[in-house]
């Protein structure tokens, strides 16, 4: 069966349009690498910064280094609906900008 997706797009709605939101954190990327050095174990925390990214009230943070390692988070109370739709509507007004200055 064909699809009318882009390549490498499932049909996914998050693959389609994105997260709900995206804001900047002050958390630190909490990542740690692990391996063994002279037959050492070595751990090193990342503590690159991150950004909060939520979809369907999960949320996770997203390292700003070049692995882009993820963290969990609590799922998002559904209480708080107005930080939602004040974030979804920043998403929405930088995707509109990036359409419109863009070189078609």
């Amino acid at each position: 069966m064909t699809s009318n997706y882009p390549p490498g797009v499932s049909g996914n709605e998050y693959a389609i349009a994105g997260p709900d939101y995206e804001e900047g954190s002050d958390e630190l990327c909490p990542f740690v690498r692990r391996w063994e050095e002279d037959g050492e174990p070595v751990e090193l925390e990342c503590g690159e910064p991150t950004v909060e990214q939520g979809y369907a009230g999960d949320r996770w943070l997203v390292c700003t280094a070049e692995e882009s390692h993820t963290t969990d988070l609590p799922r998002q109370d559904d209480s708080d609906e107005d930080r939602m739709i004040d974030a979804a509507m920043e998403v929405a007004d930088a995707k509109r900008e990036r359409l419109e200055t863009a070189d078609w």
